[in-house]
């Protein structure tokens, strides 16, 4: 009996009594080797039975691995070139390691099952009812996801159906995220590039102020590929209703740059739709054929609101919340290496003043020309010429008509090395306008102007010293001699400017910076001619603190504005003060406050504290007002698988905020994604690193 096994598994390449012999390929590129406590072979079926610390391996033809598979009991069908395991199982591949309470291999076809799957794969485990897998990919059905390594998880994510496609991504439908045993939110759809980026859910946070009440806000990113990226929002406000809205990125820096947010809401009180656009594109274009060498673009950009508000109310951090306008233009751009050209149209609007609800229009300009020539030189002298000009049919606030104007301006400078340390640069001008009216009671128009400017430059180790002198002189309209009969006798500017920069050191600068207008001499005093002198000193006497202070003097008014700022601490533990007064309210002064700190160096707590006030002083530590306008409190918490932010603010006029984030750390630290970074910097910069909206 033994002999008719050994036989059997000789001519086979079986393995018997824990040593370890070798299948046949069928293929002539890959092996089978395997070994077990103990085997069995049917002659009739081809199947051998191996039981007891099965371990079989699947190598190339070079002798790598490519399949490992432990198990209590196999399988083995040489006919079929099949695995079978009718109990627990462990299998290991270049992509990662599933476990299995029961399934089989089909070495031919590169595919199987496996019946209540586990897959570790990356920073995540994959399970499912049945696991169906071939050379593309895994299909879970019944299936759940997390990245939370204990049991059972802090969260997950249980999908009806999920497609696991190893280094490219996953896709899930119908899922539903748990916290613990509650559900939280529905997914239709959920899909995850590899390799880096944010996982789409992104942010999901609750909050609370007067303005809104209670409030959800969420996002969710769908990576399509590395250059586009989709995100939807939806929020939900208690005073105010539902908000949807969305970005799209697409980033190809050599030839397609491209944004677009939108945003709208439907406000249950007022009855009134509310929306926002924002965006804009740059694109190159191919040559138009072989002969041409130019190149050319095209950009565009736009801000679109249904009322001036509308930023201010859902987007605060925005800048554009304080000038409340609406705009849009578009530009296409030829280049050569000697010329720019571009051809343009653009569009504004303002708040009116008359109703603040509404907006009026403040400017067009359709079309514009601007033309400049790269510097370039004349009959070989050893000056550098540049020349730029515009063209526009344009319509102004406060104009009731189209006007077409134009402006160009020849420029020829030189810089010359007085010595090693000193560099004068000269330059003279000559700058021309043309207005045609397209009025009946309009005339048409030009005006000149020349002029010249000569910096002298003084170079050493330790910084540099500036003195300019700048000359520019306006003809009458339509004579070419000067505006002599003008109140500023055609004389447009006439100053002395001085700028001394002083850096002893690479932790420390000092910069003063004035002018001198030399017009109205013998009408107007030496402090009325005298430009506020600016002050600026920066000194880091070590890495941990930081000093700043800044000075602005009038010689006939006094002192404008003094800012000062101290910074000390680092990344964990910081203190920051800064006391600024201005002229405009000489009597009040104006300080803001941060202190952050973690309670211990392995505390997963982390809190920052913001007070803003504004206090007039009235003898020593007494006050004739004192007044906070901000206050505010921000706690940060790392969790096992979540980082926390809480935000409370208290603001000007009685605003109290409340504000809650939760960012998941799937596929941490990899989860920021180099596009979001990208395009928040191109095109939203005012956004705080790692903020996923504003």
């Amino acid at each position: 009996m033994w002999k008719k096994f050994l036989n059997a598994f000789f001519i086979a390449g079986t393995a018997f009594n824990a040593a370890a012999y070798e299948l046949p390929s069928s293929t002539g590129t890959h092996r089978v080797r395997f070994e077990a406590d103990a085997a069995g072979f049917n002659e009739y079926t081809r199947v051998i039975e191996l039981e007891g610390n099965v371990r079989l391996e699947e190598l190339s033809a070079d002798g790598k691995q490519q399949k490992f598979i432990r198990a209590r009991n196999l399988a083995v069908n040489m006919a079929g070139r099949t695995v079978v395991s009718p109990s627990d199982f462990v299998m290991d591949d270049d992509t990662g390691t599933v476990y299995g309470k029961s399934g089989f291999v089909d070495y031919g076809n590169n595919s199987g099952l496996i019946n209540d799957g586990r897959f570790l794969y990356k920073n995540f485990v994959f399970r499912g009812r049945s696991v169906q897998f071939d050379k593309d990919g895994y299909v879970y059905k019944k299936a759940s996801l997390t990245s939370c390594d204990d049991d059972p998880p802090h969260y997950r994510l249980r999908a009806s159906r999920l497609y696991l496609a190893p280094e490219r991504y996953f896709l899930a439908y119908n899922a539903v995220f748990f916290l613990g045993k509650i559900p939280v939110f529905y997914f239709p759809v959920i899909y995850k590039p590899f390799g880096g980026g944010t996982p789409f859910v992104s942010s999901f946070f609750p909050g609370y102020d007067e303005r809104n009440g209670f409030f959800v806000k969420s996002n969710y990113v769908y990576r399509v590929n590395r250059e586009t990226r989709v995100k939807a929002y939806l929020d939900y406000f208690a005073r105010r209703g539902i908000g949807m809205g969305g970005e799209l990125d697409y980033r190809r820096p050599e030839k397609n740059i491209s944004n677009i947010s939108l945003y709208r809401i439907r406000e249950t009180a007022a009855a009134a739709d509310r929306w926002g656009i924002n965006g804009g594109y740059w694109h190159s274009f191919n040559r138009f054929n072989e002969s041409d060498p130019a190149q050319y673009y095209s950009q565009s950009s736009f801000r679109l609101l249904s009322d001036p508000s509308f930023n201010n109310d859902f987007f605060r951090t925005n800048p554009f919340a304080i000038s409340p306008d609406k705009q849009a233009g578009l530009a296409f751009t030829r280049k050569t290496n000697y010329t720019v050209t571009r051809l343009s149209v653009y569009g504004r609007e303002e708040r009116s003043a008359a109703d603040p609800d509404k907006f009026r229009k403040s400017y067009e300009s359709a079309p514009r020309l601007d033309f400049n020539a790269v510097p370039f030189s004349v009959l070989r002298l050893p000056a550098l010429n540049t020349f730029g000009g515009y063209f526009e049919n344009v319509r102004e606030t406060g104009l009731p008509y189209y006007q077409k104007k134009g402006r160009a301006a020849w420029t020829v400078s030189k810089t010359a090395p007085l010595s090693r340390r000193v560099i004068l640069s000269p330059s003279v001008f000559y700058d021309q306008s043309v207005f045609f009216s397209t009025s009946p009671s309009g005339g048409n128009s030009w005006i000149g102007r020349y002029g010249g400017n000569f910096n002298l430059r003084y170079d050493r180790l330790w910084g540099s010293l500036d003195v300019r002198y700048s000359y520019t002189r306006r003809l009458r309209e339509n004579k070419p001699s000067d505006d002599a009969r003008a109140a500023d006798k055609g004389q447009e500017a006439d100053l002395v400017y001085g700028d001394l920069f002083i850096m002893p050191r690479h932790n420390a600068y000092f910069r003063a910076r004035t002018s001198y207008d030399l017009r109205n001499y013998y009408t107007a005093s030496f402090t009325d001619r005298m430009a506020p002198l600016i002050a600026e000193v920066y000194y880091a006497p070590r890495p941990s603190l930081d000093l700043y202070a800044e000075d602005s003097y009038s010689f006939s008014s006094g002192n404008r504005s003094f800012v000062a700022q101290a910074a000390v601490g680092g990344k964990e533990a910081y203190f920051s003060a800064g006391l600024a007064n201005y002229s405009a309210d000489e009597k009040a002064w104006v300080v803001s406050n941060t202190l952050g700190f973690r309670p211990w160096r392995e505390s997963r707590w982390r809190a920052e504290a913001v007070l803003r006030y504004r206090m007039v002083p009235n003898g020593y530590f007494k006050f004739e007002s004192f007044r906070f306008f901000e206050k505010a409190l921000t706690l940060y918490r790392d969790f096992h698988d979540f980082r926390t932010r809480w935000d409370f603010r208290v603001r000007s006029g009685g605003v109290k905020e409340f504000f809650f984030f939760v960012n998941l750390k799937m596929n941490d630290p990899a989860r920021y994604d180099n596009l979001e970074e990208k395009s928040r910097q191109f095109w939203r910069p005012w956004r705080q690193e790692g903020a996923a909206r504003d």
